[in-house]
């Protein structure tokens, strides 16, 4: 049957019971290692059933930002800093760079769903059956899962358009206050990609209204900030020396056949940890 018939009862040498359990970063390392051929498997399932949400981002990146895009680089080759028959290429990378950003660290939808699910069970330790899982939390969180996803878009098209315009207006008048409103817009959207560490794995834990969701993730991304932004370090570095040293079309191919997985699992490793923490203390976010 191919990729996703692996013999799941065939017999293993298994963890013994009487072994020290390892926390934090051991754990997350052994549980890469245990781990790693179902990761690559839900990570290839949520990237092909994530296409639309790409093509959709990059199309609304293109679309919205790459007048924006284009104007900011051509001042850059008007500058000298690089050639103008480069400007096409630079803009085409820098779009397609951005839509792998937010695809990894926003999420898309459903897919994002039931990722989080599969890897909530990997870092549980507990069994989970990939394909089927992965499609039965798609559909059970389908609802909430493309609200969020329209929110995302809605809140990219502000936010940005905010921070392009407190910027233009700081650098033509030289006011202060434009530049107190443009660090707030960028908190904001800090803070905005932060929760998102946070509420694929609520959604898929808690069953709670959408408004509920948006908040236990917000107060949780508050108090794990300083660690999220630390984790949010490493993709954003891999993902710009990708795209730095390749051409788009092959750096979107390895981050989505290769990397994903490795890029993401991290942010749902830490964050089910989180909550499972919060459940055995038996409370929810307050």
């Amino acid at each position: 049957m191919g990729l996703f018939s692996l013999n799941y009862s065939k017999p293993g040498p298994g963890v013994s019971k009487d072994a020290p359990k390892k926390k934090g970063i051991f754990l997350y390392f052994e549980l890469l290692g245990r781990k790693f051929f179902k990761l690559i498997q839900v990570s290839w399932l949520c990237c092909l059933t994530s296409i639309p949400y790409i093509l959709a981002m990059f199309f609304f990146i293109t679309t919205f930002f790459g007048g924006n895009i284009q104007q900011l680089f051509s001042a850059g080759a008007d500058s000298g800093l690089f050639s103008h028959e480069n400007i096409n290429i630079i803009i085409f990378m820098v779009n397609a760079l951005l839509t792998m950003l937010f695809f990894v660290l926003w999420g898309s939808g459903p897919a994002f769903a039931g990722f989080a699910y599969v890897t909530r069970c990997f870092t549980r330790e507990e069994h989970s059956w990939v394909l089927t899982d992965f499609f039965q939390k798609m559909k059970e969180n389908f609802k909430q899962s493309i609200i969020l996803v329209v929110i995302d878009f809605v809140v990219l098209f502000f936010l940005s358009n905010a921070i392009i315009q407190y910027w233009t207006l700081y650098l033509a008048k030289n006011q202060f206050v434009w530049l107190v409103l443009l660090y707030v817009c960028i908190l904001v959207f800090v803070i905005y990609t932060l929760m998102h560490y946070i509420i694929y794995q609520v959604m898929v834990t808690y069953d709670c209204k959408f408004r509920d969701l948006l908040k236990y993730s917000l107060l949780i991304a508050f108090g794990k900030g300083p660690i999220n932004l630390i984790l949010t370090i490493i993709p954003v570095a891999i993902l710009y020396v990708l795209f730095n040293y390749l051409q788009p079309i092959p750096a979107v191919i390895i981050v989505l056949v290769i990397l994903f997985g490795f890029l993401r699992y991290p942010l749902e490793f830490y964050a089910a940890r989180t909550i499972q923490r919060i459940l055995n203390g038996s409370t929810k976010p307050q």
